[in-house]
């Protein structure tokens, strides 16, 4: 049995976004599949936010090698809690069993949809042995490799999260008063008037405050430039790049936020752009719209950030600033925004 650490399934996706298309269909094609034999959680009856070990076994056939990743892919309630671990043993019939471990957590009472296991696989090639490896070993493929790959989701289903003990307890002892007891029998109407009171001069402090904005600028003027998304975009940009994260090695934390507020941003066009769809899928989307020479600039930028966050890579501070310039630029001249 071997044993090792998992290093990053992600990176392999923006290779592949710039390998793939020019890759031939037919060889991206690996019989049988591999598949899942099966998964067990501990504690059985896991609490809200409470770390569950997912233990899961895939049968790897004969005459291929799948790549495990260290992390799954979230679901609506659940996530990993950390990289897992993994090893091989043999299967039947010269078949591989990769038996990984994840720490996952769930932050939802009741039934939660367990995170997807997202897998690479490939034929053998002269000279190699079926089994498994690191996702991170993509990073090295060669051309032929890539074009053998042949993407598999494996569902892993529902679990049932029961509620932290202390929040049930703490319901225990709230107990909701009488409506006729709400106020009291010593409740004063001089003081019921004074509230009164207090609320009808706010509102007329605020609504003279109104008054004079609308007179300034136009109340037209003011609601777009206050609720426009990319001014909005634009401020969070700049509150990253002064936040100095770079200086202080927090590259992930750089990436992941520049790409969120580009995220974000893109959900001003479609709802679902910002969280359903893969950072690949995502600058398809923004090609079919304006054309691929104008969202030609992001390719970098969010192909870099998928190694970043998700793998080992972390780029100089000259580059990530880079990476950054091009998404502000971007947002500040798209047109219609």
């Amino acid at each position: 049995m071997s044993s090792r650490p998992m290093r990053g399934l992600f990176p392999l996706l923006a290779l592949w976004g710039i390998l793939g298309p020019g890759l031939p269909a037919a060889a991206q094609e690996v019989e049988p599949a591999t598949r899942l034999v099966g998964f067990t959680i501990d504690p059985q009856e896991p609490e809200f936010a409470e770390v569950i070990d997912l233990q899961v076994t895939i049968r790897v056939p004969p005459g291929s090698i799948v790549f495990v990743p260290d992390t799954l892919v979230p679901g609506d309630a659940s996530v990993s809690a950390g990289s897992g671990e993994w090893a091989t043993v043999p299967g039947p019939a010269d078949s591989v069993d990769v038996r990984a471990n994840y720490p996952i957590m769930g932050f939802l009472n009741g039934t939660v949809e367990l995170p997807e296991v997202e897998l690479w696989a490939r034929p053998v090639m002269a000279g190699e042995e079926g089994g498994a490896m690191a996702a991170g070993e993509l990073v090295s493929a060669t051309a032929v490799e890539m074009a053998s790959l042949r993407r598999q989701q494996i569902f892993l289903g529902e679990i049932q999260i029961t509620p932290l003990r202390a929040m049930g307890e703490a319901g225990n002892v709230l107990n909701p008063r009488p409506p006729a007891d709400v106020l009291g029998g010593d409740w004063s109407a001089w003081l019921i008037s004074a509230i009164m009171l207090s609320l009808a001069v706010g509102a007329t402090i605020i609504w003279l405050i109104l008054s004079r904005l609308r007179a300034g600028s136009g109340a037209h003027g003011i609601a777009q430039e206050v609720g426009s998304p990319r001014l909005k975009a634009l401020r969070e940009l700049d509150e990253i790049y002064a936040r100095d994260l770079l200086a202080e090695g927090r590259c992930r934390e750089f990436y992941d936020a520049t790409t969120g507020v580009l995220r974000r941003f893109s959900e001003r066009y479609e709802a679902d752009w910002g969280i359903a769809l893969t950072s690949t899928e995502l600058l398809g989307r923004l090609r079919d719209r304006w054309g691929p020479q104008l969202v030609e600039s992001l390719d970098d930028p969010v192909s870099i950030a998928e190694w970043v966050k998700f793998g080992t890579y972390r780029p100089g501070i000259d580059m990530a600033e880079g990476h950054w310039r091009r998404v502000r630029d971007w947002i500040e001249r798209v047109p219609g925004s």
